[in-house]
């Protein structure tokens, strides 16, 4: 025969399953478009004059898919502005195709401006960025405290020779005693300067 405690103990571990079994369907579930959004955007695949349009507005919204109208010229229109239509700018999204467009720009959001990107320095595939990026993650990761203390110790160093230096600066310069060179000439004969002075030597 089983206990209260024991009862109590089984209706925990239930719940706790079934708030197991909840959390992992929440995190199985797929994400799904608005039932507005789902519709405009299955009707895109049918329209062949027409393009399904994502209009980032100057307020930072984003705001509902629209198909538009592609007018000559390469051209659609949104809300009165006119807007280019590059074949280049034109992004997948699953099954769709589909424009990315700013209000405050005529052109589409597009990786046609990557090289302008790269000269400006702000490509992501740079250098310099990853550079940063590397050692922003070092500092952060968890050596921090050795490199603190390699810090403090190159700067002990760096205190202990300045202070050398400097009291090495007050010190007399040393006397360096060279003993001067005494050259000792033997004199020569009459007829060994004759000689010399034939060979060409004096």
């Amino acid at each position: 025969m089983s206990s209260i405690k024991d009862d109590l103990a089984e209706i925990k571990r239930s719940l706790k399953e079934e708030d197991l079994k909840k959390a992992n369907k929440k995190i199985k579930m797929k994400f799904r478009w608005p039932f507005g959004w789902k519709q405009i955007m299955n009707r895109s695949k049918k329209k062949m004059d027409q393009i399904l349009v994502f209009y980032l507005s100057i307020k930072g919204n984003v705001e509902k898919p629209r198909l538009v109208a592609i007018e000559e010229g390469n051209m659609v229109v949104v809300k009165g502005k006119p807007y280019e239509l590059d074949p280049r700018a034109v992004w997948t999204l699953g099954k769709f195709k589909c424009l990315i467009i700013k209000e405050i720009d005529r052109r589409p959001v597009s990786n046609l401006d990557y090289i302008e990107i790269k000269r400006r320095g702000d490509a992501t595939d740079s250098d310099e960025f990853l550079i940063k990026a590397a050692m922003k993650a070092v500092q952060l990761g968890p050596k921090k405290q050795v490199a603190k203390a390699g810090i403090a110790i190159v700067v002990v160093i760096i205190i202990g020779v300045m202070i050398y230096l400097f009291t090495q600066q007050g010190a007399a310069a040393p006397v360096i005693n060279a003993a001067p060179q005494v050259v000792h000439y033997v004199p020569l004969s009459a007829q060994e300067l004759a000689a010399q002075a034939l060979n060409g030597t004096v």
